[in-house]
């Protein structure tokens, strides 16, 4: 159906690290109309005093912006087979979800976590304990209105069942599926069609990006080859409404484009 590049700014989400925010990126986003999906990383939440990301939710909220969060992805392995990997990854996700009630999101995101190649031996073990991990989790964010969305990765060919069994095990209405689309032509296999109709019922949120499969390149939209048309338009034929959209864009430059080529192909009214 297609819309204009700044009808769509309105529908959509923008990532931006949270200490880019406390540059000129800050103002850029206000001044540009953009919903942030603020990336709530580890040493950020170590180094900044809790005034800053106050002072942050102040300015967005009030400004009528959507905003989304993601918890820190790095070294967290939320089904870690070792108690002690566990905790840890446990206490610095409870510690992005400290900030639900300030930013009031309208999701956080976190990473599923599974790479075969770790668990594929113990792979129950690391069901139960994820299970835990996301069910404390997607109660803190309800408790914030917000939904829990689980990020795929690494995560290949039957990997994507484990994201409706972590959904079931939990029992949290709250939790959903963040398919990265670019992900899953950098590291994974592909196969879009079989992921989407394993999962589009429990979809709570996109990330769009762009590649060439070699790689995560997180390049503009529409300049790689990821199936973006063939991807919307299966959502659109499903979901009355869209999902949550998240555009990723990691260079300068990059998010214009991406913009204007999915104002493009947008399938929905």
């Amino acid at each position: 159906m297609g819309l204009t590049p700044e009808a769509l700014i309105p529908r959509v989400q923008v990532n931006i690290p949270f200490p880019y925010l406390l540059g000129r990126y800050g103002p850029l986003f206000l001044e540009r109309g953009l919903n942030p999906e603020i990336g709530l990383d580890a040493r950020s939440l170590s180094r900044y005093p809790p005034r800053t990301f106050r002072d942050v939710a102040r300015r967005f909220r009030a400004a009528g912006r959507r905003l989304t969060l993601h918890a820190p992805f790095q070294d967290m392995a939320p089904g870690a087979l070792d108690d002690m990997v566990l905790a840890a990854t446990r206490r610095r996700l409870r510690q992005a979800c400290r900030w639900l009630p300030v930013f009031r999101p309208a999701a956080l995101v976190c990473h599923l976590g599974y790479e075969a190649r770790h668990y594929r031996h113990a792979r129950e073990r690391w069901l139960k304990r994820a299970a835990a991990t996301f069910r404390e989790l997607a109660g803190l964010a309800a408790a914030s209105g917000a939904l829990l969305v689980l990020e795929n990765v690494f995560e290949r060919g039957e990997d994507k069942e484990l994201f409706l069994e972590v959904i079931a095990r939990t029992g949290a209405p709250n939790l959903k599926v963040c398919l990265d689309v670019g992900h899953l032509l950098a590291f994974g296999d592909g196969d879009y069609e079989g992921w989407l109709a394993a999962l589009w019922p429990q979809l709570g949120l996109l990330h769009l990006h762009d590649n060439d499969g070699s790689h995560d390149h997180h390049e503009a939209l529409g300049t790689g080859r990821v199936p973006l048309r063939f991807i919307l338009e299966y959502l659109a034929a499903r979901l009355p409404t869209p999902p949550l959209i998240t555009l990723e864009p990691h260079r300068e430059g990059s998010l214009e484009p991406s913009l204007a080529y999915l104002a493009g192909i947008w399938p929905w009214d």
